[in-house]
């Protein structure tokens, strides 16, 4: 039996048209301009029960048991719901191992203005960076070896032992010598801001969370005196504000 060739060719035309019309069925719809707005280079949206998930770089890998390859996201930035809320940002899980440091008061404030007081106490011989940290936190009553562990000096200066006993050269005559130097830089420094700036930023803490370290807010009062007497309240390097 001979079958007519433009029967067969009506035949594949109609299957092509039907799986056409198939794959427009199928075929996401597209994405509204306030979704599109945070599709960028490298960006990835996906449609979930109440709105779009967003992506962050991704790949392609063979999964056991699937015989298609899987696509798997390398970070999930949030997801948007609705116009007027936009990108909601994830929150990723607080792991433990959480520490929570004095950063502003004595630490930074007196690290930024008294540093230089080191250099004669070192060429002297003695231990210029206990003596230091010593004035610095007696200014807040906490010259012990608690106080260094809770305070952003145990980052600066690590493995200090505050308990230890001083020579006589160091705690008989240079701590008290450094003591007022401390006292009279700061003021001579910071002026009539001096207690002020002290007291503002006593209240600022450098957390280490999920692997990083971040800086508790700084009020708009104390970020100016910072910036009005060049004292930056950063954490610096790879250790970033909140």
């Amino acid at each position: 039996m001979r079958v007519d060739p433009l029967f067969l060719l009506l035949f594949f035309l109609q299957g092509i048209k039907l799986n056409l019309i198939q794959e427009i069925h199928t075929m996401p719809p597209p994405l509204p301009d306030w979704v599109l707005k945070y599709k960028t280079k490298g960006i990835y949206t996906k449609k979930t029960k109440h709105g779009y998930a967003l992506y962050r770089g991704g790949h392609s890998e063979r999964v056991p048991g699937k015989s298609y390859p899987v696509f798997r996201c390398d970070e999930y930035l949030g997801g948007i719901v609705t116009e007027q809320e936009g990108l909601v940002p994830s929150r990723p899980p607080v792991k433990p191992a959480i520490r929570v440091l004095r950063y502003g008061g004595v630490c930074q404030v007196v690290e930024a203005s008294c540093k230089v007081l080191r250099m004669h106490p070192k060429r002297l011989g003695l231990d210029a960076d206990v003596l230091f940290v010593k004035a610095a936190l007696g200014i807040e009553g906490k010259e012990n070896q608690l106080g260094y562990e809770g305070s952003w000096f145990s980052i600066l200066f690590p493995g200090m032992d505050l308990g230890r006993v001083l020579t006589e050269a160091e705690g008989g005559r240079y701590l008290p010598i450094m003591r007022r130097q401390v006292e009279s830089k700061l003021r001579d420094r910071l002026g009539p801001d001096s207690d002020e700036m002290l007291a503002l930023s006593s209240s600022l803490y450098a957390v280490h969370v999920n692997g990083g370290w971040h800086l508790s807010d700084i009020c708009e009062r104390l970020r100016h005196l910072g910036t009005k007497h060049s004292i930056p309240f950063e954490l610096g390097g790879s250790h970033h504000e909140v």
